[in-house]
């Protein structure tokens, strides 16, 4: 049985970090609103009318 070694690539993107920063803004964005709001700011970022700076 052959050992196949792996090597290991420097990552020029993180995928995890991305989505845990993603997260938290639209978690700072929608603090205070109330749940409708909420469903209405997500469909408009799902939408594409609102981005994430």
């Amino acid at each position: 049985m052959k050992v196949k070694e792996e090597k290991k690539k420097e990552k020029t993107f993180d995928t995890v970090a991305f989505f845990r920063d993603v997260k938290e803004r639209m978690a700072k964005a929608a603090e205070g609103m109330t749940l409708q709001e909420k469903r209405e700011y997500w469909q408009k970022m799902s939408d594409g009318k609102i981005e994430l700076a």
